[in-house]
């Protein structure tokens, strides 16, 4: 059969049923046009009855009708310029008994706009979710890297280089240090040297969360779990930190009960939502944080013992400021830059008085005391350098009244314990097993301290 040769009849009802669509035009083997629409007459603004005959590159110069019947596959969706208007179709070849005897071109002119506005919808929305997945990395992402910890002292040195090491392993990390000591510093510097600096780093300090919210914090709640739960639910920190990592800050503030189901995600993955039936997993390394003694919260239950050899396959000591004096300097020009771009002050340096006022000081809130006295002191000096006059009143004290303490804390702390163990053993008559219950110790430990202060 060949389209051409169809009765006018047969041709008429086609127009008539095709004319059901936005725009149809039918070629035959030769490319002349046996079926053109009224839309599609309208859009070279020509009668219908004008461009039936007609070989369809007259009169569509564009169109790829010809291409159909010449390799047989459609061509789908695809934008066409007519010459006054471009809209999408749609072409499939015309086949009778195994042979292909035409072509059939059919468009949506009625929904152009509608697609064309959803199209660009859809770029829009494109466009959102990129910068809002880059607005999340950057919120869920790591601030700080190694070069990022200053410092040449032999002390915080070999804490890098430790951390270094364990920057690959998968393995969980726990960061030891006092307050201040700059332990989240080094848990940002070893995600962001790792494998998953391209995933989220979600940052928890478990101090913060009030105890009744920490279950439904960290491993997410289905709708309906408690009074005043989000409708639809909530991912847990655990979920958002799925393929990266999550910092731990203060863990020993965890909650005894939620410490059984953090080790359970250690140890199988499994993130089990409050309120909830299923388990979903998660891959999440964890690195934690804390200036307590651990070992001293497990003998007194409040932290599990095994959750301390799960978190702790690593462990991190990050050094007092009092063991690293000779990076005070270097630290103070640090945050003088910082402080002068924050407050829009002018200051200089550190004058030689102070500088040695800050290398006597024990420094109890390490770095984070540091900046914070550079900090008021460039509020209070303005511009030059950082006087004597400008520091807080607890080291001009110091230095007007010429008293700086001859020994440090530890070595006060050392002397007081050695006096209180003297002490008891004098009151107990040298038992001791007593002096051992007394003091709060084993035995052992009680011999180990006797020995290190000489009272053996």
């Amino acid at each position: 059969m060949k389209l051409e040769s169809l009765s006018v009849e047969i041709l008429q009802a086609l127009d008539t049923v095709l004319g059901g669509f936005d725009g149809a035009l039918v070629i035959d083997a030769k490319g002349n046009i046996v079926v053109c629409t009224e839309n599609y007459a309208n859009a070279v603004h020509k009668p219908k009855q004008e461009l039936l005959g007609k070989y369809v590159l007259e009169v569509f110069p564009n169109s790829k009708l010809l291409e159909v019947i010449n390799t047989g596959r459609p061509i789908y969706i695809d934008l066409w310029n007519t010459g006054y208007e471009t809209v999408f179709v749609s072409r499939y070849p015309i086949t009778s008994e195994g042979k292909i005897i035409g072509a059939i071109g059919l468009s949506v002119f009625r929904y152009l706009d509608e697609a064309k506005r959803f199209a660009q919808w859809v770029s829009n929305m494109n466009q959102e979710l990129k910068y809002y997945k880059s607005q999340l990395l950057k919120l869920s992402g790591a601030r700080y890297s190694f070069d990022t910890i200053l410092g040449n002292s032999g002390a915080i040195l070999t804490a890098k280089n430790s951390a270094l090491h364990m920057v690959k392993a998968p393995t969980p990390v726990l960061i030891l240090g006092e307050t201040g000591t700059g332990k989240e510093l080094f848990a940002h510097a070893v995600h962001q040297a790792g494998p998953r600096r391209d995933r989220p780093f979600i940052r928890v300090n478990c101090a913060s969360i009030p105890e009744n919210l920490v279950e439904s914090e960290l491993f997410g709640y289905e709708e309906g779990a408690f009074s005043g739960a989000r409708k639809g639910g909530k991912p847990g920190k655990f979920e958002l930190a799925n393929g990266g990592t999550i910092f731990l800050d203060e863990i020993n503030e965890l909650p005894y009960g939620v410490q059984a189901k953090l080790l359970r995600v250690l140890q199988e993955g499994e993130v089990d939502h409050v309120g909830g039936t299923e388990l979903s997993y998660v891959d999440v390394r964890v690195l934690s944080a804390t200036s307590a003694d651990l070992t001293q919260l497990i003998r007194e239950k409040r932290f599990r013992e095994d959750l301390y050899y799960r978190i702790g396959a690593f462990q991190l000591m990050v050094p007092p400021l009092r063991d690293r004096r000779e990076d005070i300097p270097l630290l103070c020009e640090h945050f003088i830059n910082f402080s002068n771009c924050e407050l829009g002050t002018s200051v200089e340096a550190v004058s030689g008085e102070v500088l040695e006022a800050f290398s006597g000081h024990h420094w109890p809130g390490n770095v984070r005391e540091l900046r914070n006295v550079i900090q008021r002191c460039c509020l209070v000096a303005g511009s030059g350098s950082i006087r004597v006059d400008h520091l807080p009143p607890g080291f001009a004290t110091m230095l007007a009244s010429d008293t700086w303490p001859d020994e440090n804390l530890e070595s006060i702390v050392l002397k007081a314990e050695k006096e209180q163990i003297q002490k008891v053993l004098n009151q107990v008559a040298g038992n001791r097993n007593k002096a051992a219950q007394v003091l709060g110790v084993n035995r052992t430990q009680l011999y180990r301290k006797m020995k290190k202060h000489g009272l053996l």
